[in-house]
């Protein structure tokens, strides 16, 4: 008997538990944990709908350990407090349980950390929408917001641009009026360009010119590194004023496994074309945690998780893994009415690309959003 121990909750983490589940059988004498330390899965990608009152938190989220119980998958609820690869064992502590869990495979699916504390004054001054409770309290701020520049923003090394866009598209859509009368501007940030946002892809002329066609500005190669209570400042000292600021901080990886060696300069684990961690038999990483170039993206997570579910289940049937991940953009972008630009991008092939709008890429948005439904009820 196997025992396979997944690290996170998230998009990767669950992924990976539900392919394993499908792929080892549900009679499987194997065994499948997944530990977290939510007992909620939520939909990222509808947060900016929710920011702007287009869903209810409780349509973007479900119950994790239900969905878990259905899979045959062992939830545990806790923090992960220290690895040991030597002895293949994960200490966890939480209300529930507080101990060590053996495994033989390890999946690290513990997705992203918020540094916000790479951005001074960022906690006093700024609103950001990576979670429920952020996004809602940016949702009341712009619904009594009357007056003034709004900024939306990217910080260094946030690698999450689409919900910057669909921010800045949402705000021009519900501010239409108050734009064309110059009552509120709004402005979106980039560190860099846009088009190094999306990794290279080649977006920025159809993304610039929808900007310009809501009468949003675009200001590049603003690395913010500081934010005051009316600016935001750039780290060779150039301000932006703002009334009402979102900005999404720097993302890392997680802190305590970076001392194992395995992890880049910003604690995300390095892995190979397999999944797998590098110079380590038997652990995966999956999701927002493992080290790609390009932004990070609900759509590659997926994807991981299937390269690392069919690889430890090759493995643990005595195969050697054969299924590759290939580092590639699939995303579509609201423009918050009824266009939306679709991006179809390889990172590590710049002969996969399709770049199309249209109404079309709009409703199917809407269906892309209403995907989350499909991993909840499977």
């Amino acid at each position: 008997m196997a025992n396979i121990l997944i690290l996170g909750g998230g998009f990767g983490g669950l992924m990976t538990a539900e392919h394993l589940s499908k792929s080892l059988g549900g009679g499987s004498k194997h065994r499948v944990t997944l530990v977290s330390p939510k007992d909620k899965f939520t939909f990222y990608p509808a947060l900016v709908r929710l920011a702007f009152g287009d869903c209810d938190a409780e349509d973007i989220s479900f119950d994790l350990p239900e969905k878990l119980n259905e899979l045959n998958v062992r939830f545990v609820q806790g923090e992960v407090i220290k690895l040991n690869l030597n002895l293949k064992k994960v200490q966890v502590t939480g209300d529930d349980f507080d101990g060590e869990i053996s495994y033989d495979y390890l999946v690290i699916a513990m997705g992203r950390r918020l540094a916000t504390e790479k951005i001074g004054g960022f906690f006093e001054h700024a609103h950001h929408l990576l979670g429920i409770k952020a996004a809602l309290k940016f949702g009341e701020a712009v619904k009594s917001f009357e007056k003034g520049h709004i900024v939306v923003g990217l910080a260094p090394q946030a690698f999450l641009p689409v919900p910057v866009c669909e921010t800045a598209f949402a705000l021009a859509k519900d501010f239409e009026r108050e734009i064309e009368t110059k009552e509120i501007s709004v402005s979106v940030v980039f560190p860099e360009t846009v088009k190094t946002a999306f990794g290279g892809a080649d977006l920025h002329q159809k993304l610039e010119k929808a900007f310009a066609n809501h009468h949003i500005k675009v200001i590049t190669d603003f690395a913010v590194k500081e934010v005051t209570e009316k600016a935001i400042v750039s780290d060779g000292g150039q301000k932006i004023n703002y009334d009402l600021l979102m900005l999404l901080p720097p993302f890392r990886g997680q802190a305590m496994i970076g001392k194992h060696g395995f992890t880049d300069e910003l604690d995300f684990v390095q892995v190979d074309n397999f999944m797998r961690v590098q110079d380590l038999e038997k652990v995966y990483a999956v999701g927002d945690i493992a080290a790609f170039t390009g932004p990070k993206l609900a759509f590659m997570a997926v994807r991981q998780a299937q390269v690392a579910a069919a690889n430890i289940a090759s493995e643990i049937h005595g195969r050697v893994p054969v299924k590759i991940y290939n580092h590639d953009i699939a995303v579509i972008i609201d423009e918050g009415g009824d266009d939306a630009i679709f991006l179809h991008y390889g990172i590590w092939d710049d002969t996969l690309h399709g770049l199309k709008t249209g109404k079309m890429w709009s409703r199917m948005k809407n269906k892309h959003n209403q995907l989350w439904e499909v991993v909840r009820d499977g």
